[in-house]
Parts: C-alpha cells; structure tokens; sequence
C-alpha cells in the first residue's frame, strides 16, 4: 500500500508540476492576446464591431480565472483553485459561441481596414508571437480546455480516492467534461448549417428548401 501512495505521489507531483508549467505559457498567450485586442479597442478607427465586445469581455474574464488558478497551483492549494475553477468553466462555451464572429470581423476588417491591417502586422512582428498571426492565437482557450481534461483526469486517478482533494477532482473532471460537450455541441451545428448551406445552393433553381431551422445534415 506504501508503494503504491508512493507511485501515486510522484505521478502526480509530475503532473501537478507540468499543470503549472502549461499554465504559465497559457497565460502568457492569452495576455497577448488581450493586450492586442485592448490596442484595437482603443484604436480610433473602432477597429471591432460592437457585437464582438462579448468576446473580449469574456476574454478578459478567463484571464483573471487563470491567473487565480496559477496562484493556487504555485501554493499548492489545488482544492480552493478548483473550485474557483469550476465556478467559471462556462466561460469557455460563451467564448466558444462568440468565437465565429470574431474571427469574421477579424478578416473583414483585415480587408477593408488599412490601419488596422499595418497594426496587426507589426503587432504579429513581435517576439512574443514567435512567427503566428492573431489568428492562430485565438482558439487557444478551446485547446487549453482539452488540455486540462487529461491534466485533471491524471491528477485524479494517482489521488487516493480516500481524501477530499479526491472528491473535488471528480467534480472538476465532470465539469470540464460537461464543458468540452457544450463547445463540441456548438461546432458541430456550425458545420451542420455550413454543410445543409452547400446542399442548398446545389439545389439553385429548385424549389426544395433545405435551409430550415432545425434541419439535420
């Protein structure tokens, strides 16, 4: 039995430690992020339309969410961090159903919007960037939520299933899951509505109306 806590302890002091590890560099990202997206706020041109503030906003929310979770993580604290975490897991659907959007305007103004255009492209110039565009930075909440569904189910299965950290574990593996459903739910209507849009303009000229609320591909 000593053994096996024994294994179970440098397993997870492994992936506690490489949680951390993952955590900064997702901050760092997202701080990047954030502070280009806030210079084109305040840019005079009104770079981003109104309908994408959500997207900033929530944004901003995840994160000061993670910074909490990087501090609980540094103390060793993973039980208050989690439920802290927990509490704010439905940012990543809210950011996953504005994240089409935003990426429209992003290449809309891209293209109509020369000012806009220079100052992404010497944002993009720094280092930070390591050769990406924006874009390529924008999904990376979605892919840290994947990230952090085998971050946690690790963490939980080297936890003695005895203890109460246990118990917060299993609850934040089943939110996170909950949450990973909710945003695989939201692209899978996207492509559904993109694919019933190919099949209705295969059908020009015909009267069939493939195009309806609540059609299925």
């Amino acid at each position: 039995v000593e053994d096996q806590r024994a294994r179970w302890e440098r397993k997870r002091s492994r992936t506690a430690k490489e949680l951390l590890e993952t955590e900064y560099k997702y901050l760092e990202q997202l701080h990047l992020v954030l502070t280009v997206s806030i210079s084109a706020l305040s840019a005079p041109s009104d770079i981003w339309m109104s309908s994408d503030s959500t997207y900033f906003v929530v944004k901003q929310f995840l994160l000061l969410m993670h910074s909490v979770l990087s501090l609980h993580l540094e103390k060793g604290n993973l039980g208050p961090g989690l439920e802290n975490f927990c509490q704010s897991l439905d940012l990543y659907g809210h950011y996953a159903e504005n994240l089409e959007q935003a990426n429209k305007t992003l290449k809309e103004q891209v293209r109509k919007n020369k000012s806009f255009r220079h100052f992404k492209k010497l944002q993009e110039t720094r280092p930070q960037f390591q050769g990406r565009e924006l874009e390529d930075l924008l999904p990376l909440p979605l892919q840290r939520l994947h990230q952090y569904k085998h971050f946690f189910r690790d963490l939980l299965e080297n936890t003695s299933p005895d203890t109460a950290e246990y118990q917060k574990l299993a609850k934040t593996v089943k939110s996170v899951c909950e949450v990973s459903h909710w945003v695989q739910d939201i692209f899978d209507k996207r492509e559904n509505s993109l694919q019933l849009l190919r099949v209705q303009k295969l059908l020009k000229g015909q009267k069939t109306q493939v195009l309806t609320p609540g059609g299925s591909y």
